[in-house]
C-alpha cells in the first residue's frame, strides 16, 4: 500500500513538471526565436518480488515483478524552424537551418539565441534586448564583440559583418552548418502552437487528477485497514 501511495506520487510529480513545461511554452509564444521543450518520462527500475519464510515451501517463492512509479527523464528542446515574419528592421536577424547567435554576458559566460532582435547602443556596441554583447569571429578565429560606432552595420547571408560595404568579420554561431542562412529584417516566430500545447496541459492535468484519486483511495484504505485492526 505504501509502495502504492508513493508510485502515484512520483506520478504527479512527473505530471507537475510537464505542467510546468507546458506553461513556459504558453508563455513564450510571442518571443522571437523561442523553442518549445517537452518532459519526457520513465518507469524506475522494476523490483523482482519473492515470498520468503512460507512454512508449505522453505525455498522462496517467485511473487512477480512490481513497478516503482515513474520520472523525468529529461527536458527535450525541440528544434525546428519557425516561422520567419518580417520587420524591415535592420538589425532584426533571424536564422534558418541549425544555429544560435552568441552574445557575452557580464560575468564573460556564452549566451545563446535564436532571438536576433538586436540593438545598437550609444557607443555602437551591438546587444541582444537582454542587454548582452553579440559576438562576431574576426580574421584570426576568435570572438570579439562586435561594435560599430556611428553606423549601423548590414549583414550577409553567410554571416558576414559589412561596415561601409566593407566586411569586418562574422556573426559569431554556434551549432550553425553550410545550410545555416542569415536573413535581415526578419525575426524567427517561436515553434509553439497554442492549439497543441493546451491539448497535452489538458491531458496532464487530467493525468496529476487520476494519480490524485488514486492516492487518495489508496489513503483512505490504509487508514480503514488501521482503524479496523486496532478494533481487533
Amino acid at each position: 500500500m505504501i509502495r502504492g501511495i508513493e508510485a502515484s506520487r512520483s506520478g504527479m510529480a512527473v505530471e507537475q513538471l510537464r505542467t510546468d513545461v507546458l506553461a513556459d511554452n504558453i508563455a513564450n509564444i510571442n518571443t522571437s526565436g523561442f523553442k518549445r521543450s517537452s518532459a519526457t518520462s520513465t518507469e524506475f527500475d522494476t523490483m523482482l518480488l519473492y515470498r520468503m519464510g512460507d512454512p508449505t515451501d522453505a525455498a522462496p517463492q517467485q511473487v512477480g515483478p512490481l513497478g516503482n512509479g515513474s520520472r523525468v527523464d529529461r527536458v527535450v528542446v525541440d528544434e525546428r524552424q519557425g516561422d520567419l515574419r518580417q520587420t524591415g528592421r535592420s538589425l532584426d536577424l533571424a536564422l534558418t537551418g541549425p544555429g544560435y547567435f552568441l552574445a557575452q554576458k557580464p560575468d564573460g559566460s556564452l549566451y545563446r539565441t535564436r532571438n536576433g532582435a538586436f540593438l545598437q547602443m550609444a557607443d555602437g556596441t551591438i546587444t541582444t534586448t537582454e542587454g548582452y554583447t553579440v559576438l562576431m569571429e574576426d580574421g584570426s578565429g576568435g570572438r570579439v564583440p562586435l561594435v560599430v560606432p556611428g553606423i549601423e552595420p548590414t549583414f550577409g547571408a553567410d554571416g558576414t559583418v559589412l561596415v561601409d560595404g566593407q566586411p569586418v568579420g562574422l556573426l559569431a554561431l554556434d551549432g550553425a552548418d553550410a545550410t545555416t542562412r542569415l536573413h535581415t529584417g526578419y525575426l524567427e516566430a517561436s515553434n509553439v502552437d497554442l492549439a497543441k500545447e493546451m491539448t497535452d496541459l489538458i491531458v496532464t492535468l487530467r493525468a496529476y487528477q487520476v494519480n490524485q484519486r488514486a492516492m487518495r483511495v489508496q489513503d483512505e484504505t490504509l487508514s480503514r485497514a488501521v482503524t479496523e485492526i486496532g478494533k481487533v
